[in-house]
């Protein structure tokens, strides 16, 4: 019949005021874990933890594999155990579009001979100044406008009447019939249709008659 061995045990609480012989195992009967005491640690070391594990002695050999395209982290928004995160993941926690790019140096955004669309006037601080002086604006340019003495010249030669042409009709003329009548010619004219037998004498009138007219 074989031996049986038992270590000595009791709950994590009660390992945790014990302090064991040196090389003396407790074994925690709530969770199921070893520890290794040395005479003077109450608790002892945990068989197998990481703190009886040297910093930087762990391999990348020794992690356990994960599936290709697949990144460690956590994305859970709290702590929590190390997660395998897939590239969709990841892109989501690094706030990155499928695809993304990196962009352009500061320098070449910066230039604006690489700026792309449009941009307003008012947003151009001297605008009106170079506008001002634009090329299509030259001097050469201004022979072909008339000064303000040749333009009142034009005008004052415009409105003389001496230099229209064509008609216009006499009710266009606002005081045609007054002149009208006030003209010497229609005047007399108008007297002598206005002549009666009595009002001329009779002494001053002459007729010649040709006899030779009358049958």
């Amino acid at each position: 019949m074989s031996i049986e061995v038992q270590l000595r045990r009791g709950t994590a609480a009660e390992n945790a005021a014990f302090t064991g012989q040196e090389g003396e195992l407790v074994y925690t009967t709530d969770t199921k874990d070893l520890f290794v005491h040395d005479g003077s640690t109450a608790g002892g070391t945990p068989v197998g933890s990481l703190a009886s594990i040297a910093d930087d002695s762990v391999t990348f050999a020794k992690i356990e594999e994960i599936p290709a395209n697949t990144i460690l982290g956590n994305n859970t928004g709290s702590s929590s155990d190390i997660l395998e995160l897939s590239v969709a993941q990841t892109q989501a926690l690094l706030n990155v579009a499928d695809g993304a790019t990196a962009n352009d140096s500061d320098a070449n955004l910066k230039n604006r001979a690489n700026h792309t669309g449009t941009q307003t006037a008012s947003t151009i601080s001297d605008f009106n100044t170079a506008a001002s002086a634009a090329a299509p604006v030259q001097t050469s340019d201004l022979a072909d406008f008339e000064t303000t003495t040749q333009l009142n010249t034009r005008d004052t030669n415009n409105r003389s009447r001496a230099n229209h042409t064509g008609t216009q009709t006499a009710s266009t003329i606002s005081d045609f019939d007054t002149e009208v009548a006030n003209n010497s010619a229609v005047a007399l004219n108008t007297a002598k249709v206005g002549l009666t037998n009595g009002s001329v004498d009779s002494d001053k009138l002459s007729t010649t008659l040709d006899f030779g007219s009358i049958a």
